[in-house]
């Protein structure tokens, strides 16, 4: 911002960042969940270990939660006057 970027260039860089990580990370967790189900299996009660609601739900969730993780700070970093950040550093 200082050298000229909007404040929505900005939060959408950020957010576009953190939903790639995110995304990877959903997308990695779900392999390993599909492994890991077979260790688990006997200590679930009413749930099938590789029940496609639940996982989907969780990785909604998890993705929500760590979009928002990025794009609350980021928004909050806009507000801030780029030459008080400058002056303080």
């Amino acid at each position: 911002m200082a050298l000229g970027a909007k404040p929505a260039v900005v939060v959408r860089m950020v957010v576009a960042r953190v939903a790639l990580i995110v995304g990877l990370g959903v997308a990695i967790g779900a392999v390993l969940s599909f492994w890991a189900a077979q260790f688990v299996e006997k200590l679930l009660f009413g749930l099938r270990p590789r029940d496609p609601l639940t996982l989907a739900i969780a990785a909604l969730m998890l993705a929500a939660i760590g979009i928002a993780a990025g794009w609350i700070p980021a928004r909050r970093a806009t507000r801030i006057e780029p030459a008080e950040v400058l002056r303080e550093g």
